[in-house]
């Protein structure tokens, strides 16, 4: 397997093979609400994070950061993919 980062820049998830969408998130994601940004991992589970949107990101970027399995629970429980 090759770095989870071999997707980055490209159309298309090497881990999963979905295309980006029209803004840019990563196709096994979709659109998830209230997410400021999140990543699959793609590929490897232990790099997917997400981080939420909060009126005070600019001087706690990082106050609401979920990582790993977490995050991939989270994105399966909450993608807008395939429903």
């Amino acid at each position: 397997m090759g770095n989870y980062l071999d997707g980055y820049g490209k159309e298309n998830c090497k881990h999963c093979g979905l295309n980006r969408t029209e803004q840019g998130n990563d196709g096994c994601i979709g659109t998830l609400k209230g997410v400021m940004n999140a990543c699959c991992g793609h590929g490897q589970d232990s790099a997917a994070y997400v981080q939420f949107d909060h009126d005070d990101y600019k001087n706690e970027s990082n106050k609401y950061l979920i990582k790993g399995d977490e995050a991939i629970a989270y994105i399966k429980k909450n993608s807008s993919v395939g429903k």
